[in-house]
């Protein structure tokens, strides 16, 4: 029971030993991993043992493997190396739920699901953009990326648009018409025509707003 104690004790004082190399405040640790200040004191000064939910949560946000917190015994690890294994893990998970998310029963249609596929894209965008340490230059690359997109959204509509220049119709076949077209083509002989002709605006010299 003694030994038991003991390890207790020894594991609350490496929590606060780690903690404060961390430069965290107790309240700080608290607050991240769920708990009040004053459970997350008792842990620290061996009267209380965590549960394991509790200790997992510790070791996650203070950076930490079992064996660290655990023995004391510290290794030296590459920050840089945290750094990028955590980002990729970031990226891996978005791009599964991107991947996948449509087949989650969450979504009770398809327009739901692209809907909020958006969404986390628009995030996602948005949060890189507004990023403190962000500078002209990170954007340059986003910038050329969506000129291409513009450009490529024109280059599809090519084919529509030389139709419609050359021949007068869409190559979907419906004939393109111009307002001046469709004023030409009425009969100056037909009633119902010239009298579709005196209503407009410009017939009768009334017009919703003095600016036109």
């Amino acid at each position: 029971m003694e030994h038991y104690e003991k390890k207790i004790s020894f594991l609350g004082e490496n929590i606060q030993t780690i903690r404060k190399h961390r430069g965290m405040k107790q309240q700080e640790l608290a607050d991240k991993i769920g708990i009040n200040m004053q459970s997350l004191s008792k842990i620290e000064r061996g009267v209380n043992y965590p549960t394991f939910d509790t200790l997992e949560k510790i070791m996650d946000v203070l950076g930490v493997t079992p064996n660290e917190l655990l023995s004391g015994e510290w290794k030296y690890v590459n920050q840089a190396e945290k750094e990028v294994c955590q980002f990729l893990r970031i990226e891996e998970r978005l791009n599964a739920e991107l991947k996948h998310g449509h087949y989650d029963n969450f979504f009770d249609s398809e327009e739901e699901w692209l809907e909020y596929e958006l969404e986390k894209l628009r995030e996602y965008i948005t949060d890189y953009i507004n990023g403190k340490s962000i500078v002209a230059s990170d954007l340059y690359p986003i910038k050329e990326f969506i000129q291409h997109l513009k450009f490529q959204k024109l280059l599809d509509r090519y084919d529509d648009l030389y139709s419609m220049d050359m021949f007068g119709e869409s190559i979907e076949g419906h004939k393109y018409k111009t307002p001046y077209q469709v004023v030409k083509m009425i009969n100056p002989n037909s009633k119902e025509d010239m009298e579709l002709l005196s209503k407009l605006p410009w017939a009768t010299g009334k017009f919703d707003d003095e600016d036109e």
